[in-house]
């Protein structure tokens, strides 16, 4: 077996998922940043986004029957959000099965959240299209299922806990800029910053301004104390 056959075959493992179709998976684990390699992870991306949303709602739709559209919005929003899919990317070890440019691997770029979470939902994307929804929602649920119970309560939207904590440290409201937009015009990437006088800033890169924004805030509500 030659060493990458061994490496897909231990991801495998690690994601409770053996791809019948080996390409796939090599596919999602392929940065954009790969030179002369049009097989890469993008694509996979953009359709793992899809279905990664649709596996969370039906999780929670099922899981909290009582509440209204609005709270289980609010924990929809939590759960897909780049922190969250960088904290599972992190726990299957996603980063050092990656291939990147040779730039991008000097740069730390299996570290960077902007890409582990790229490469999660295309790993999503490649387990959908290999062997249907079932399996795609099955691997959401086992390793969302400890964040989906982390809170007894729908979490408030990070931009409202952050702006409502700096106005009670009588802080001026938080800055929110966009720093660059990359990606194709059917996929944005949008990389937003948000600052809070005297505590720095924070950065993060989502699909949409909005939850680049939020996803920058929830990064700032950790290092204060303040998230939910």
């Amino acid at each position: 077996m030659s060493a990458s056959s061994e490496r897909r075959k231990q991801f495998e493992e690690l994601i409770g998922h053996s791809c019948a179709d080996p390409q796939l998976l090599e596919m999602a684990l392929t940065h954009a940043s790969v030179p002369n390699n049009p097989d890469n992870n993008e694509r996979l991306e953009f359709l793992g986004d899809r279905v990664f949303g649709l596996a969370v709602a039906e999780m929670l739709y099922k899981a909290f029957p009582q509440e209204r559209e609005g709270d289980i919005a609010k924990r929809h929003a939590a759960l897909v959000s780049q922190p969250a899919l960088v904290g599972v990317a992190d726990a299957l070890q996603l980063g050092s099965h990656l291939k990147l440019s040779a730039g991008d691997a000097k740069a730390g770029g299996e570290r960077k959240d902007r890409i582990l979470s790229g490469a999660l939902e295309a790993v999503i994307g490649a387990i959908y299209l290999d062997a249907g929804l079932a399996p795609a929602a099955a691997f959401v649920e086992k390793h969302w299922r400890k964040l989906l119970a982390h809170s007894a309560t729908p979490p408030e939207d990070p931009k409202t806990q952050l702006q409502e904590w700096a106005q009670s440290k009588g802080l001026k409201l938080p800055a929110y800029k966009e720093l660059s937009r990359t990606g194709a015009d059917h996929s944005p990437v949008f990389e937003m910053e948000v600052t809070v006088e005297g505590h720095g800033s924070f950065t993060a890169s989502a699909s949409s301004k909005r939850q680049a924004e939020k996803d920058a805030a929830r990064k700032m509500l950790d290092k204060i104390g303040g998230a939910s």
